[in-house]
């Protein structure tokens, strides 16, 4: 569930900016850079710096974030195609 409802507010964030920003291609993958460096921040903080049972709650965040990375660089990815295919079909 909790998967769900953040891979899809990042999924609604990367339209949302894609939208906005049209110019500029490269602000629609905001959401899959901060989904990647709170995946590897929350490795980084299980492997070295978690005690008892924190460390396979910090595990699953950084898989969760791993599933928001894939979604929102996905949708960012397609987002381009189709902008591409629109610009192109223009021309």
């Amino acid at each position: 569930m909790i998967v769900s409802i953040a891979g899809i507010l990042a999924m609604l964030a990367t339209f949302f900016l894609g939208r906005q920003f049209k110019d500029k291609p490269l602000v629609r993958y905001i959401p899959s850079l901060l989904a990647v460096l709170a995946g590897i921040a929350s490795y980084i903080k299980a492997r070295f710096f978690a005690t008892g049972f924190e460390d396979i709650g910090f595990v699953i965040l950084a898989l969760i974030a791993c599933i928001v990375f894939f979604l929102s660089f996905l949708t960012a990815f397609i987002m381009g195609i189709l902008q591409r295919n629109r610009d192109n079909a223009g021309k």
